[in-house]
């Protein structure tokens, strides 16, 4: 019993980061659509935790409302690559407060499926061990 409890915790907890996802999707109002003009690998030098030390970022330059914005965001290589091949990358921008980008990189949606996938894998454990 105790299994089928933590399944459904896990599928529940799997099911936060998709719910997330739709919530953005859905609010469209919230967020705008912005090209990136110019990316820049960078060395991120500020006072931070030390978990976070190691974590590469890049400089994102995009413009809003006539305006260029810079943003350090995390470094991920499939859209510098892009951006270097010269194909169109966008960010997801707050239509409040440029500075804060909505960063739609896959790894949160994988960290959930992990979750999802962990309790329905408990959930049919837990099943098969009462038969």
């Amino acid at each position: 019993m105790v299994l089928l409890w933590l399944g459904v915790l896990f599928i529940i907890i799997g099911t936060l980061p998709f719910v997330r996802w739709l919530k953005c999707k859905v609010s469209k109002r919230h967020w705008r659509v912005c090209v990136v003009e110019q990316i820049t690998a960078v060395a991120n030098n500020q006072i931070t935790a030390p978990e976070m030390l190691h974590q590469p970022t890049m400089l994102v330059s995009f413009r809003f409302d006539g305006q260029v914005h810079s943003v350090l965001v995390e470094y991920r290589e499939k859209m510098f690559t892009r951006f270097k091949q010269g194909k169109a990358c966008t960010l997801l921008v707050d239509k409040n407060n440029p500075q804060q980008v909505y960063n739609n990189a896959i790894l949160w949606q994988s960290y959930g499926l992990v979750w999802l996938l962990a309790g329905i894998s408990l959930c049919a454990f837990s099943y098969f061990s009462l038969i």
